[in-house]
C-alpha cells in the first residue's frame, strides 16, 4: 500500500500585462490598448470517499498548473490557466518540506483557508524602451535547490529509484499544513499567480504613451510530503503472529491474509465492525511490531504512524503453541512471556510517540481456547495492574461478544 508521497506543486504563474497602442489604417498612433494578464492557475487537494491508498501518484513527482497568457491587444485580458485538482484519501496529511517565497507569504498571513487578493499580491511594474520589445527579464521566485538536511537522504533515494528508508517527522523540523478528515474536503495547497496590468491601466493626462505594464505575479512552489494515516476507531497492535489479521477476519468481513509464520501481514487491513442497530466500529490490523521498530526495525515507521488516528489500542497478545505445551515452563513463565509482550509493544509505542501511551487501551489474550483453567489465572495474576483482560479466540469465537461490546463501551465514553 502507497501511503507515503514527496511531491513538487507548482501554481501557475500570473501572464504579464501587455504593452500596446491602438493602430488601424486610420490612426497611426492610438492610445494605449494593452490587455491584462491572465490568472495563474491554482492546485487543489480534495478528499475523495472511493480512495483507500495513495498508488494513484506512484511514478508521479511533480504537479505544474498552466500560467495566465500574456494580455492581448484591444484590452484583451489573457486566458486563465487551467487549475489541478489532486484527489486523496480521507485521513491524508499534508507536510510542507520547502517553498518559495509567495508561498511562504500566505502561508503565515492565512494557513491555506484563505487566497492572497490582488493588492497583496507581489505585482511589479516593467517599462520597455519601445512597443514590442520583450518584457525584461526578473529574477525568479523558484524553491531553494538546497533542500532541508534531514531530507536529502530520503529524497536522494526516492529520485534514484532506490528503497527509500522512512524516517518519522517530527514536529518542528517540518510544517504540518493540515489533515484532511472529512468526505469532500478541499483545500487551496498552491494558489497561482494573478495577471499583470496591462499599459492601459497606466494612461493619463501627463503620460498618454505609456511603455510600462505590469508582470504577473508568481504562483506557489511547494515540496510536500502527503502521508496516509488510515483512520480507524480501533488499532489492533502486538507481535508478529499474535493473532490480529484473525481476529479482524472473525469479527469483520476483511479477508487480510491469514498464515503461521511471521510478518504475513505486509499493509494495514480494515475492516468494519458491525454492532446490533446503527453501530459499527472500524477496526485496523497493524503490522506485527518487533523491538526496535520505533527506530525502523522490520517493517518500522512505515506502520506506526497509522495507530496515531485510532481512539482505542487493542494489545493482542500470545503465546506459540510449543510455549503452550511446553513441559519446560511453569505457568507462571508463560505468563511472563506474555507480559514481556504487552511491555515490548507498549514500549515500541511510546518511543514512536508518547502521546501513544494517553490512548484508551484494550488488553486481549488470543488464541485463549488453548490455554487451561491454571495457566488463566496465572495470566490474570500477572496482569493484574492493567486490568482488566479478556481472553478470546478467534478460531472457537470464545469471549468475543463481550469483547466487542467492550470496545463499543469504551469508544462510546471517548
Amino acid at each position: 500500500m502507497l501511503d507515503l508521497v514527496r511531491l513538487y506543486l507548482k501554481a501557475g504563474d500570473g501572464g504579464n500585462g501587455r504593452v500596446s497602442f491602438f493602430r488601424n489604417r486610420r490612426v497611426l498612433k492610438g492610445g494605449p490598448d494593452g490587455g491584462n494578464g491572465g490568472d495563474g492557475g491554482d492546485i487543489w487537494l480534495e478528499v475523495d470517499d472511493k480512495l483507500n491508498t495513495l498508488q494513484h501518484f506512484s511514478g508521479v513527482k511533480r504537479f505544474t498548473a498552466d500560467s495566465g497568457v500574456l494580455g492581448g491587444r484591444a484590452n484583451q485580458i489573457g486566458k486563465k490557466g487551467e487549475n489541478i485538482t489532486l484527489k486523496v484519501p480521507t485521513g491524508t496529511v499534508v507536510w510542507l518540506i520547502d517553498e518559495n517565497k509567495t508561498s511562504q507569504t500566505r502561508r503565515e498571513r492565512y494557513g491555506l483557508a484563505k487566497k492572497l487578493s490582488r493588492d497583496e499580491a507581489d505585482l511589479t511594474k516593467y517599462y520597455l524602451e519601445k512597443e514590442g520589445s520583450a518584457a525584461p527579464v526578473r529574477e525568479l521566485d523558484d524553491i531553494d535547490a538546497q533542500a532541508r538536511p534531514n531530507f536529502n537522504a530520503y529524497r536522494r533515494a526516492q529520485e534514484e529509484g532506490e528503497a527509500a528508508v522512512y524516517q518519522p517527522i517530527p514536529d518542528g523540523k517540518i510544517v504540518r499544513l493540515a489533515q484532511l478528515n472529512t468526505s469532500q474536503e478541499k483545500l487551496l495547497l498552491a494558489q497561482g499567480g494573478y495577471g499583470g496590468r496591462g499599459n492601459t491601466a497606466f494612461k493619463g493626462p501627463a503620460k498618454t504613451t505609456p511603455l510600462e505594464a505590469e508582470y504577473g505575479s508568481f504562483g506557489e512552489q511547494k515540496l510536500i510530503f502527503l502521508e496516509l494515516r488510515l483512520l480507524a476507531n480501533v488499532g489492533l497492535v502486538g507481535l508478529p503472529n499474535a493473532g490480529k489479521s484473525s481476529l479482524l477476519a472473525r469479527l469483520t468481513q476483511a479477508k487480510p491474509k491469514i498464515a503461521n509464520y511471521p510478518f504475513t501481514t505486509l499493509e494495514p487491513n480494515l475492516g468494519v465492525l458491525r454492532l446490533d442497530g446503527e453501530r459499527s466500529l472500524v477496526l485496523a490490523d497493524i503490522p506485527g511490531l518487533v523491538e526496535g521498530a520505533s527506530r525502523g526495525k522490520g517493517l518500522g515507521f512505515t506502520f506506526l504512524r497509522h495507530v496515531q488516528n485510532s481512539k482505542i489500542l487493542v494489545f493482542v497478545l500470545s503465546l506459540a503453541e510449543e510455549e503452550v505445551f511446553s513441559t519446560n515452563l511453569t505457568n507462571q513463565e508463560k505468563a511472563d512471556l506474555l507480559w514481556q509482550q504487552y511491555q515490548q509493544v507498549r514500549q515500541e509505542l511510546i518511543d514512536y510517540n508518547d502521546e501513544l501511551n494517553q490512548k484508551t487501551t484494550v488488553i486481549a489474550i488470543s488464541k485463549s481456547d488453548l490455554y487451561d483453567q491454571e495457566l488463566r489465572q496465572e495470566i490474570e495474576k500477572r496482569f493484574q495492574t492493567v486490568k482488566p483482560i479478556y481472553f478470546i479466540s478467534s478460531a472457537a469465537g470464545e469471549g468475543l461478544a463481550e469483547f466487542t461490546q467492550v470496545l463499543w463501551q469504551k469508544f462510546s465514553q471517548k
